[in-house]
């Protein structure tokens, strides 16, 4: 089963901020993706980073589209997801394929990462902080996506 965990990266000096670089893995039934020690450096504005993803997410899940890239912010770094024809998503790094699994699993494996991370890590923010607003608006949109997703899918 697919696994992400999303991370600031060690070398971020306090106070915390919204614009912290951090970190995406991604490990896959196939393979493994990381921002992590690649040249040139692709560690991402991570807070920005993640309502991208998961905004994306949930267009692209419940529609027909056959393929969506989303990029991380400030970084080269980015994940491909493409869907198969008996309805499974492939999630696919540079090319290779790093799993595939249904939309459901693959929607619920991003919003436990993304709780993992923004639980302990958005009290430390500004109340005003934009990439902590930001964060929690997708976190709440996408995780009453992954309830109606799972809902209809049993």
């Amino acid at each position: 089963m697919i696994r992400f965990e999303f991370s600031v990266d060690e070398n971020e000096a306090p106070p915390p901020s919204g614009f912290d670089l951090g970190h995406m893995d991604v490990h896959g039934n196939r393979e493994e993706a990381s921002s992590r020690d690649r040249t040139p450096d692709q560690a991402m504005m991570i807070y920005l980073s993640l309502p991208l993803l998961m905004d994306g997410l949930r267009r692209f899940l419940p529609g027909r589209d056959r393929s969506f890239t989303t990029s991380a912010v400030d970084s080269s770094f980015s994940l491909a997801f493409r869907r198969a024809r008996d309805g499974s998503i492939e999630t696919l790094h540079d090319g290779a394929v790093i799993d595939r699994s249904s939309a459901k699993d693959l929607a619920s494996a991003v919003h436990r990462g993304a709780e993992r991370f923004a639980r302990p890590r958005l009290p430390l923010l500004p109340e005003d902080d934009a990439g902590r607003d930001d964060l929690e608006k997708s976190l709440a949109e996408f995780g009453n996506f992954v309830t109606q997703l799972s809902a209809e899918r049993q």
